[in-house]
């Protein structure tokens, strides 16, 4: 599994430092469909979500730095989420803003003052990982290159392994709660949308984005396609296929990335889509 670097990490805080302006950006309408789904009343309230998790995450790396690893916290969520949320009720919402980058900068400055040595204690990197990376995939709105590059090649890339991992009562309960009979049916709905998906950025148009109508029956046929190759061809399929969107990505021109139906193909089938099967 590729790993994580500092480079990714602040690259990741770049994206947060424009996220108010993208959020700006979008049409009143489009604007309310993504706090509902993001199941928040505010961007103020999402962005108190991420920036209280940064302050704490700060505050655990100074500690990590400063007198080694120490024994894990143990934190009730939703109570963390919600007094994060509170917390700002009554702020003006230039006022949080301000708060809000000076929290991000914050972060920059620390994590670019860590050594080399310091960047590899797996505390610091679990933390960064969780609270900026894993946060943007979750919360983000678009889909910039080197975000759809690493859900390849760090969450897709270990998604087989974790499976594996699992004990089989874990795998059949997982398999149950996806609704998936095995493990390969799922990669096979994986893989008929990653092909989906190149297909729409390869061939189509914004006119004609290569929408999927029927997607129960475009599911029903993927797993129907696969459903009689034995499980490591259907493993070997979905790395491949999974290196070649990643080198799609990498090869892909910036203005054909920036349409907006090869945006939110990106999004939905490569991070969205990995938040849904997570394991």
């Amino acid at each position: 599994m590729a790993e994580l670097t500092r480079e990714l990490v602040l690259q990741a805080l770049e994206e947060w430092g424009r996220y108010p302006e993208v959020f700006r950006r979008l049409p009143a309408q489009e604007q309310g469909d993504f706090l509902k789904r993001q199941g928040y009343a505010s961007m103020r309230d999402l962005l108190a979500h991420v920036a209280v998790w940064w302050e704490e995450a700060r505050g655990i790396i100074d500690e990590t730095v400063k007198h080694g690893a120490r024994p894990g916290r143990k934190y009730d969520f939703a109570k963390f989420n919600a007094a994060a949320l509170d917390r700002f009720q009554n702020t003006p919402e230039a006022e949080f803003l301000v708060w809000y980058e000076s929290q991000r900068q914050q972060l920059v400055a620390l994590i670019s003052s860590l050594t080399d040595e310091q960047w590899q204690v797996a505390r610091i990197q679990n933390w960064l990982n969780g609270v900026v990376l894993e946060h943007l995939k979750e919360h983000g709105i678009d889909a910039p290159r080197f975000l759809v590059i690493d859900t390849l090649q760090r969450e897709w890339g270990d998604y087989a392994g974790r499976f594996a991992a699992l004990n089989t009562e874990q795998q059949a309960a997982f398999l149950q709660k996806q609704g998936f009979a095995r493990f390969q049916d799922l990669l096979a709905h994986i893989i008929a949308w990653w092909e989906q998906g190149m297909a729409v950025i390869e061939g189509s148009s914004a006119e004609d984005p290569g929408e999927v109508n029927d997607i129960d029956g475009f599911n029903a046929s993927a797993v129907e396609r696969y459903g009689e190759l034995p499980e490591a061809a259907v493993l070997a399929k979905c790395d491949s296929t999974r290196l070649t969107l990643a080198n799609l990505m990498d090869m892909l021109p910036d203005e054909v990335l920036a349409k907006p139906h090869v945006d939110s193909w990106l999004r939905a089938d490569v991070i969205d889509h990995y938040f849904e099967h997570a394991i």
